[in-house]
């Protein structure tokens, strides 16, 4: 019963150790001192029938050999609890004893430089004790009697830092034969649960070896970068004095050729005017040559489509303005459409007090919007440029009806073309 409490309280110790979750923190335990602190509970196995659990503590002080085996001492208080049930002679109902055990203990850790540690111990020492009955009448006297103490066991050490590890461990005391007072039966002993806390002291050997590593490899690293700072303001400076030999070089290369280039520019715009002057004179022939072209071909237009006629406005009629044509799918006149519109200005001109609504007109090529917008816009192209003319603007308004009001057939070419037109709708 007493053997089932101890494993039992060791679990549990376990488990709350072990619930945090890994923090990734190791420690190097060679050649470091360690100060714990742990306690717990205990249970003495003796000649008694029953054994009781009892509370106790120890301070550990331990130093690393290596980094699997450390080496250190022991030193506690235990109340050690007994009781005979029922109560036969030459026993006691109940004892309990004053425990303070110290020994000398050597650790094997298994997973050296790892967060969880586990571990087994064991070692050598005393113990002196005083016992006292169920009345609280110490046996046979208060004097402190001893025994020896052979602690073993085993634990897991826990590290949240590289100072400080939590551990938990359970093991057996070994006494010899008397501290029950009854020297009848089997040897005397109890087990043990602790956790505690280990304080690391100082700095391990590897932290030692490894931070003088990292000095000597900063050293190292300083020595090749002021090295390499020197290197580079040598080379530094020889550039700086090439650039200058060389810029001395190329400025007078400059200064060479700016003036060969002077000379050359000075050619080159005199051979550019020549040809400019030639371009000008041919672009002015060209241009005499096409507006003549383009006087004719509107003066046989006019003939042709009897545009010399004058036009009347008259409220409330309608005037097609024949001849008055733009380029393929733009508002953009042609050549020949200004004659008509001089026509249509004169007549504006002869009537002041007529207000007119300049109407645009498409074939069915096209969607319906499409067309709606290009002869809004051709209408408005009218529109500006009588207004250009002097008219005023307050008198002209415009629209746009797409191919919604033909007036021949828009299957054939000339029926699209008589569709294609521009209106003036004389104001009431």
């Amino acid at each position: 019963m007493a053997t089932r409490s101890v494993l039992i309280l060791i679990f549990v110790l376990l488990s709350i150790i072990l619930a945090p979750l890994y923090s990734g923190v190791a420690q190097n335990l060679e050649g470091r001192w360690v100060l714990g602190f742990h306690g717990g509970g205990n249970v003495w196995i003796n000649d008694y029938n029953t054994a009781l659990v009892g509370s106790g503590g120890e301070v550990m002080l331990r130093y690393g050999i290596s980094p699997v085996f450390s080496a250190g001492i022991l030193v506690g208080y235990e109340e050690l609890k007994s009781k005979e049930v029922p109560q036969s002679s030459p026993f006691q109902e109940y004892l309990k004893l004053h425990a303070i055990p110290a020994s000398a203990d050597v650790w094997v850790h298994f997973c050296p430089g790892e967060q969880v540690n586990p571990y087994i111990y064991a070692g050598i020492g005393t113990m002196i004790y005083k016992r006292l009955n169920g009345d609280g009448v110490y046996i046979p006297n208060s004097v402190y009697k001893s025994s020896i103490d052979m602690p073993f066991g085993i634990g897991v050490e826990v590290f949240p830092s590289k100072d400080v590890s939590i551990i938990a461990d359970g093991g057996y005391r070994v006494t010899d034969d008397y501290p029950d007072a009854l020297k009848i039966g089997k040897i005397d002993g109890y087990a043990v649960a602790k956790v505690g806390v280990n304080v690391y002291l100082g700095t391990s050997n590897a932290d030692a070896d490894a931070q003088r590593l990292k000095e000597a490899e900063a050293r190292r690293v300083e020595d090749l970068a002021n090295a390499e700072a020197r290197r580079v303001k040598q080379q530094a400076d020889a550039d700086a004095e090439a650039k200058r030999v060389k810029d001395l070089a190329n400025a007078e290369a400059q200064r060479v050729k700016q003036q060969a280039d002077a000379d050359a520019e000075a050619q080159r715009v005199k051979q550019q005017a020549d040809a400019n002057a030639e371009a000008q004179r041919l672009k002015d022939a060209e241009a005499r040559r096409v507006k003549d072209l383009a006087d004719a071909e509107a003066r046989r237009l006019a003939q042709q489509n009897g545009r010399d006629t004058i036009i009347i406005l008259e409220k409330g009629k309608t005037v097609v303005l024949k001849g008055v044509n733009f380029e393929t799918n733009k508002a953009t006149l042609t050549a020949g459409s200004e004659i008509i519109l001089h026509r249509a200005l004169r007549a504006l001109r002869a009537s002041p007090d007529l207000s007119v609504l300049i109407v645009g007109h498409t074939d069915n090529v096209g969607t319906a919007a499409y067309n709606k917008k290009l002869s809004f816009r051709r209408a408005e192209t009218v529109k500006s440029w009588l207004v250009g003319k002097g008219i005023s603007a307050k008198r002209l308004s415009v629209a746009g009806k797409g191919f919604d009001e033909p007036i021949d057939d828009n299957t054939t070419a000339e029926g699209r073309a008589n569709n294609r037109r521009m209106e003036f709708r004389v104001l009431e």
